[in-house]
């Protein structure tokens, strides 16, 4: 399968481009900002069999073992109609399904997870009276107010969290400062894009911005050249978000900090294969997402095929990765808990609600077949005092 490799660009010894975008061109890096890098740990020089990537390396940086999924849904419309609500709990059911799929077997050479079954989806959130146009900073300076109101947790460091966050069609992204713009009137530079900060209590927290990618979008982003873009317009809009969400998933998972497994001039793992598209089914459901650079595949067929979007069994981890260690768990035991229900939290009032029906069903879902007041007479009484006690034990 032929690739067009991404062509190097000057810059100053040490450092690189920074990537962590998905690119309107097929099989090419976004680009924000310029970092510096140091020397490969190991793996990005040639050898008895270098594949068609033999830049793509690890940089030591940390990587995602275990992914503990948050969604987050920005903007008035995910909550004002039907079609809204049904397409954010389907894009909530992608991620669950995602984690559970063989997707996850190619993501195991880097250190990510133990393949099919790897890592957790937690919970949604809607959030309102988001800015209609956002900085990278603003995001960021959202996302810790989130944190602040309890509607996000504080990450650890190392930190497992993985925030993908989904924009509606009335807010675009324009950061001139780190060139990215994002479903804006003119000038469209990416699909969607990841990138991390350091919370205000000193813990690294990741995150990956997805925006609406509807039909005007895409016709700013690739003016005339539909058959050139690494979206489409015969694509549903749903189809496109799901696309760019694997494509950030497998990049932030990866490589958080943009300093973990990359390609100096050929960018991440989900830009060397960007634009190409591919299926996965899980359940009842099918989804379409992006494949991803398998260096373990580039190495062992010499450069053949290299992009993959799931495989039969887990791709045996990369001897020059990571050092820690990932035992698989029995992730199954959180099914009955797990997602949470749904956060919806107002940024100018700082309101956090739950949906009423949504947390009676919730409830009803843990104790099923008996119903919560079989066990115990004043249920909701229990739980503020369970919460209470909490609270006091922080």
């Amino acid at each position: 399968m032929a690739v067009e490799q991404g062509t190097p660009t000057s810059q100053p010894a040490g450092s690189r481009a920074t990537r962590g975008g998905v690119s309107p061109k097929p099989h090419a890096p976004a680009i924000h900002g310029v970092e510096t890098l140091s020397k490969p740990v190991s793996g990005g020089g040639p050898g008895p069999n270098p594949g068609a990537f033999p830049g793509f390396a690890y940089y030591g940086g940390p990587v995602i073992s275990c992914p503990w999924v948050y969604t987050s849904f920005w903007g008035p419309l995910w909550l004002q109609d039907a079609a809204h609500l049904e397409s954010a709990a389907q894009l909530c059911q992608y991620h669950r399904d995602l984690l559970q799929n063989d997707f996850m077997n190619v993501l195991s050479q880097y250190g990510v997870g133990w393949g099919a079954g790897s890592g957790v989806f937690i919970q949604p959130s809607f959030v309102r009276n988001v800015p209609t146009t956002l900085t990278d900073s603003g995001i960021q300076g959202i996302i810790q107010s989130c944190i602040d109101a309890g509607v996000l947790p504080e990450p650890g460091n190392p930190s497992n969290i993985t925030l993908i966050v989904y924009l509606d069609e009335t807010i675009g992204i324009n950061d001139p400062n780190l060139g990215l713009v994002l479903c804006e009137p003119t000038n469209d530079t990416a699909f969607g894009y990841h990138n991390f900060f350091m919370t205000s209590a000193g813990n690294p927290f990741y995150y990956a911005m997805i925006p609406a990618l509807n039909d005007a979008c895409l016709t700013e982003s690739c003016p005339g050249d539909d058959a050139g873009c690494s979206l489409h317009l015969g694509e549903r809009q749903q189809q496109r978000q799901t696309q760019v969400a694997s494509h950030e998933f497998a990049e932030m998972t990866t490589d958080p900090q943009l300093n973990a497994w990359l390609d100096p001039y050929n960018g991440e793992n989900g830009d060397i294969c960007n634009g190409e598209t591919d299926t996965i089914t899980v359940g009842d459901n099918t989804w379409t997402v992006q494949t991803t650079y398998s260096k373990y595949d580039d190495i062992n067929s010499n450069g053949l095929a290299f992009c993959s979007s799931q495989e039969p069994a887990p791709t045996p981890r990369l001897s020059f990765g990571p050092l820690t260690v990932t035992r698989a768990r029995h992730m199954e035991s959180y099914a009955r808990v797990l997602p949470l229900p749904a956060l919806r939290f107002d940024l100018q009032t700082n309101a956090v609600t739950l949906d009423h029906h949504q947390l009676r069903e919730y409830v009803e879902k843990l104790f099923y077949p008996l119903h919560p007041h079989d066990i115990i007479g004043d249920f909701p009484a229990l739980l503020s005092k369970i919460a209470d006690a909490m609270i006091k034990g922080k």
